[in-house]
């Protein structure tokens, strides 16, 4: 009797920063969009990506670091969606009222690697990503008012989320030298 088998062996022998760096410290990123203080959003995400990751190490100052890792938040753009709800003959609503039912936050990152003694960028990225979530609705009798905390809430939550997923990817590619 004969008997096949495919062995895999997943490696994290790839898994190190360009340049052999072992230590780097994280600034927090510059913020050139409107969206005030997502800056400490994504460097948070970024930095806990690192932690998380365990290989690196992460420091406090460039004098204990090999490389600086920077990232600047090019844009944060938040557009209606075309799927809008439109009140022709409803009870609660002024006649006419456009409502849209989706908004699209979209986020450009840029980030790079820099050794700290050569001033060589080792590695850079840039990152765009999007995500939708519902904005508040006028449509029960007893919301009379679109609710602008919620809305912020919502869109917040929306930028944290994004965060994460995009220093996750920004770190995936950061080890595999991608």
């Amino acid at each position: 009797m004969m008997t096949f088998s495919c062995a895999y062996k997943l490696s994290n022998a790839v898994d190190k920063l360009p340049g052999g760096v072992q230590a780097i410290v994280v600034p927090m990123f510059i913020n050139e969009s409107k969206e005030p203080n997502i800056e400490v959003f994504f460097t948070n995400a970024f930095k806990t990506e690192v932690l998380r990751f365990g290989r690196i190490n992460l420091v406090n100052s460039e004098s204990q670091a090999e490389a600086v890792v920077t990232g600047t938040i090019k844009s944060v753009k938040i557009v209606s969606d075309e799927s809008v709800i439109e009140s022709k003959n409803a009870k609660y609503l002024p006649y006419g009222t456009v409502l849209a039912t989706q908004v699209k936050v979209t986020v450009v990152v840029s980030m790079k690697m820099t050794e700290i003694k050569t001033q060589k960028i080792l590695w850079s990225g840039d990152y765009t990503q999007s995500k939708n979530y519902t904005p508040p609705q006028i449509t029960l009798p007893v919301i009379n008012s679109a609710n602008n905390l919620y809305n912020l809430s919502e869109r917040r939550q929306t930028l944290e989320t994004l965060s994460k997923d995009m220093m996750q990817l920004a770190l995936d590619r950061l080890v595999d030298n991608f």
